[in-house]
């Protein structure tokens, strides 16, 4: 799914009361959803959740990190060394990584995120980081969101 079709979806506009679009252009939209997006990605990495865990399997004593590469999931016997993983157990090892959070860059940029549920409170955080930079007070609803995070 695009930016330009949760927007859509989620009906952002509207929810904002901002369907002139007078005080929310896509850009500011997709740094709050970048910012919301972030922080979920570091909730997911800390309950280790699949959409957020990469792989790559080393042949070599040396091999590039991946470009995704944000650390590893557990102990294992490879050490990150100017810019290489370097294997110093057995070889084939598969291991497996966070991958960092891929920055959205426009409304057509893919989300990083498949979870509809995961969306939606992306989408929830978005809103009330967009209303409360333009003066609305969302402690009620910013209350709400951080309760549902502390669930995940």
């Amino acid at each position: 799914m695009t930016v330009k079709e949760l927007l859509s979806q989620a009906a952002v506009k509207e929810r904002l009361s901002d369907s002139l679009e007078t005080g929310y252009d896509t850009a500011e939209l997709v740094a709050y959803l970048n910012d919301a997006m972030d922080f979920i990605w570091h909730v997911l990495i800390q309950q280790k959740y699949h959409e957020v865990i990469g792989d790559i399997t080393l042949t070599a004593e040396q091999t590039d990190v991946p470009a995704d590469f944000y650390q590893f999931t557990n102990q294992a016997p490879v050490v990150v060394r100017n810019g290489k993983l370097e294997c110093y157990g057995k070889l084939p090892k598969t291991l497996r990584y966070f991958r960092k959070f891929p920055l959205i860059k426009d409304e057509n940029s893919e989300l990083p995120i498949t979870n509809w549920g995961l969306l939606d409170l992306a989408t929830q955080i978005m809103i009330i980081l967009a209303m409360s930079n333009h003066g609305f007070d969302m402690q009620t609803e910013s209350d709400f969101a951080q309760a549902i995070i502390n669930l995940i």
